[in-house]
């Protein structure tokens, strides 16, 4: 079967430890539940950016999306799905949530076991996005907010649970960054190319009285070769007419 691939625009985001109320309910059939994004939360440096998630920027990708519960992104990790009932998102205020029924195989178990030994404490989540705003602060600083992502792939543990998980975004943030240029900096660029065109243009500095005089007896001579040149065809043509 060949390989699903995935969206070049996919992107993956990893909830704060001290956002992701990540646990293990404690009866038969464990479920584990915990928000994958909290709203209106800034997050860490991007790589040249920090970003939040608009409220509400979730409700139609819910909706649409048939989401699995991975652990570490891994499809061969498998909690749970959307589409088989086993994994519930719900959207409220604070956030998009999850819950997921944990599967009766190893890796569910083993789950279930480090999360309750803290061994795992980070969620993540991987999205497209369908609109976002940017802005350029004076200070330099860029600040975007996730409007509505478009479709989700997955939710679930993960075990670093540092924020930004650069180190498995599908696509990186420079490309995030050159699609979305300030169109200030575009024009003090612009500015800078015309500035260095004008000096490549400069005029040459001025000839020496030498250069000058050497410059007009090459002149003459080449206009005296063109002269002789001419007197010598004129008396062959003349020449042959004759014969």
């Amino acid at each position: 079967m060949p390989e699903t691939k995935k969206p070049e625009a996919l992107e993956r985001r990893v909830m704060a430890i001290d956002d992701i109320e990540l646990r293990v309910t404690d009866d038969d059939n464990p479920k584990i539940t915990g928000y994958a994004a909290k709203f209106n939360k800034w997050s860490l440096d991007l790589g040249g950016f920090r970003e939040k998630i608009q409220k509400g920027a979730f409700d139609e990708a819910v909706d649409k999306s048939d989401v699995r519960a991975l652990k570490n992104h891994d499809p061969n990790l498998l909690l749970g799905r959307t589409s088989s009932g086993t994994l519930r998102l719900t959207t409220n205020a604070r956030g998009l949530g999850f819950e997921v029924d944990m599967p009766d195989t190893t890796t569910g178990r083993d789950t279930v076991t480090e999360i309750r030994r803290k061994d795992i404490t980070g969620c993540s989540f991987s999205f497209t996005t369908a609109e976002d705003d940017w802005k350029y602060l004076e200070d330099g600083r860029v600040e975007r907010t996730i409007v509505k992502v478009d479709e989700l792939f997955d939710v679930g543990p993960v075990t670093y649970p540092a924020y930004p998980d650069t180190t498995v975004a599908a696509r990186s943030m420079e490309k995030v960054l050159a699609e979305h240029k300030d169109p200030e900096a575009d024009e003090t660029e612009n500015r800078e190319e015309e500035t260095n065109e004008q000096e490549n243009r400069e005029e040459p500095p001025a000839k020496t009285e030498e250069e000058i005089k050497a410059e007009r007896a090459r002149e003459r001579d080449i206009k005296i070769g063109y002269n002789k040149a001419g007197r010598i065809l004129n008396r062959i043509n003349s020449k042959l007419s004759k014969d």
